[in-house]
């Protein structure tokens, strides 16, 4: 059986840059780091609440560990420590109708140009 890696470890962070490179390319300079480090906690199945102001990349927070799972699905022997989810989901509760929306939109946008 083959060993389990975490997404915190340096060959998950590796892992995760380079599927954000190859699947989100217009991102040059990659995540950033508060954004990687709560992404790999998400990978990790921590639970996480983060608090950050507006630009921070919040959204690629919930956005990302979805990209990734989907990635590691299609391509399994992309990286055989880490193991995908075979149906990622990410939900997401806003407090207006509004930044629902807003969400969505940008969203739509990203799976656009991803694709």
């Amino acid at each position: 059986m083959s060993e389990t890696y975490r997404w915190q470890s340096s060959e998950g962070q590796a892992l995760l840059n380079n599927i954000i490179r190859k699947r989100v390319p217009q991102w040059t300079d990659g995540l950033k780091d508060g954004q990687s480090k709560v992404v790999t906690r998400i990978l990790d199945g921590e639970k996480v609440l983060w608090i950050a102001a507006t630009g921070e990349g919040k959204s690629a927070a919930f956005q990302v560990p979805v990209l990734v799972h989907e990635e590691l699905r299609r391509d399994p022997e992309l990286c055989p420590g880490f193991v995908a989810k075979e149906k990622p989901i990410g939900i997401v509760v806003t407090p207006t109708k509004g930044l629902a929306t807003n969400i969505v939109r940008y969203m739509l946008i990203f799976l656009f140009f991803i694709n």
